[in-house]
């Protein structure tokens, strides 16, 4: 599988990671949810069209940063009644061959397969869906920020110079005192390497 392929199917499970952990952490209420099948388990999806359309216009408004690996992380961010951080889902993604052309870089092979990555997706889904059993009950009327973090020097993803209204997150939503971090899975696709990880604060 190439670069380019790999990141698409990376952008799908993002997709499918917030709108898991959305109805998971009880951000919204139940019944806004259907169940369908993905990566071979019964998984939650927004059936609210704003809220559908946020989340993949957030996704789609990067595509093009993740494709040249300039994208670092994808962050979740769990606000409780107060707009303070209670809990952070972080997707972070290690472009290991910053230093080759970009047209080199589409063209490169991942040491890994489709069937691996569903695998992978898989399992990761999998600690998804037991989020309670790991991390407790979120407060009542939580809401939820999504954040992307760029390499060294870039202040704005590409999509901004496309009259994307991109603003710098306050550090405010960013950074959770008193916290601590919960690796949840991580893949080596030898280009580019993925893990996802959730901090959660100790008060």
């Amino acid at each position: 599988m190439d670069y380019s392929a790999f990141i698409d199917i990376l952008i799908d499970f993002a997709e499918v990671s917030i709108h898991t952990i959305l109805a998971e952490r009880n951000v919204y209420p139940p019944d806004i949810f259907t169940k369908c099948q993905k990566y071979g388990l019964i998984v939650r999806k927004s059936r609210h069209p704003a809220l559908n359309g946020y989340i993949k216009d957030f996704l789609m408004a990067i595509r093009a940063d993740l494709q040249q690996g300039s994208v670092q992380k994808i962050h979740i961010v769990i606000l409780d009644i107060g707009s303070n951080p209670i809990e952070k889902f972080t997707l972070r993604i290690r472009d290991v061959y910053d230093h080759i052309t970009q047209q080199s870089k589409q063209s490169a092979m991942t040491c890994i397969t489709v069937p691996e990555c569903e695998s992978y997706f898989h399992t990761l889904m999998q600690k998804l869906l037991f989020l309670d059993t790991r991390l407790g009950k979120t407060p009542t009327d939580c809401t939820f920020e999504l954040l992307c973090e760029l390499a060294e020097g870039k202040e704005y993803p590409q999509s901004y110079e496309e009259n994307v209204p991109w603003v710098q997150a306050e550090s405010s939503i960013v950074y959770i005192q008193q916290s601590s971090i919960m690796p949840l899975k991580s893949l080596d696709a030898g280009i580019v390497k993925v893990e996802m990880v959730v901090e959660k604060t100790r008060q």
